[in-house]
């Protein structure tokens, strides 16, 4: 896939609205382009990340609280073993979210 600016465009993992979604960036301007099918797909991540609501008890490991996260979660964020989250603290709230 070709971009605007003339550079070939790079498959990459892409952040958008806060949604991780397979597309294509451009390495020289940075522009983001998408398929139909991915396009389709980041949608219905999107749909599926509304809907997900649960309750998880924290734990403890050494000196460390920890909190599980249920398989829907992981697959509605693409999330992987070893993969860095971003963790926001914001009016009382937790925030956690992959790292683009």
């Amino acid at each position: 896939m070709k971009c605007e600016c003339g550079e070939v465009m790079e498959k990459k993992r892409v952040e958008v609205a806060g949604i991780l979604s397979e597309g294509y960036k451009c390495p020289k301007c940075g522009e983001v382009e998408f398929t139909e099918k991915q396009m389709r797909k980041m949608l219905a991540q999107k749909e599926k990340l509304l809907k997900i609501a649960v309750t998880r008890k924290i734990g403890q490991v050494g000196g460390s609280l920890v909190l599980r996260i249920p398989r829907s979660v992981e697959e509605a964020l693409n999330l992987e073993k070893g993969e860095d989250v971003k963790i926001i603290v914001e009016n009382k709230k937790m925030i956690v979210q992959p790292e683009a």
